[in-house]
């Protein structure tokens, strides 16, 4: 981040949906491709592009001086998305995004909350237990490409709010 570069986290837009798009297939194919090869192949920009605009009400972005630089995303009692561009990563954008879709679900009165990191995708892992996740269980779960869906391993991991 240049110095004195503020992260800006606000809800997102439809006008975002392009810059989202990007961030998402970037930061997958950056932290999964190598894991499932064959599933990269059916994520081209446009599978991602194409679904981008589905969850729109239910995401927050990072901005930095004005480019969108990552997002989380969330439904139910789940946080379905936390991805930021690699040329991003470890520079402080996944913690406030990740803070974000706590708090929305949070605020929508969720005790214990959810999410799905590949299996394999040890520095994911890392970042969200040191941000007080923890892995529930080893789940099958499946991933969407456009051939449609594949089956992939996830660990299913939990965060329980006090209070």
């Amino acid at each position: 981040m240049s110095a004195g570069a503020k992260i800006e986290i606000e809800r997102a837009s439809a006008g975002d949906i392009p810059a989202l798009a990007r961030v998402w297939h970037d930061a997958w194919h950056a932290g999964h491709a190598h894991l499932d090869p064959e599933i990269a192949t059916g994520r081209p920009f446009a599978f991602f592009e194409a679904r981008m605009g589905s969850a729109i009400d239910r995401m927050a972005v990072a901005r930095v001086d004005g480019e969108i630089v990552g997002f989380s995303g969330w439904e139910g009692d789940g946080i379905g998305q936390v991805f930021v561009l690699p040329a991003w990563h470890g520079r402080g954008v996944a913690a406030p995004l990740l803070r974000a879709a706590e708090d929305a679900l949070k605020e929508q009165g969720h005790a214990l909350i959810w999410l799905q990191c590949r299996i394999g995708n040890g520095r994911a892992r890392a970042f969200y237990e040191k941000h007080g996740w923890y892995v529930a269980r080893e789940v099958e779960a499946d991933i969407g490409t456009v051939a449609g869906r594949e089956p992939i391993k996830v660990w299913q991991m939990e965060k329980r709010f006090a209070g």
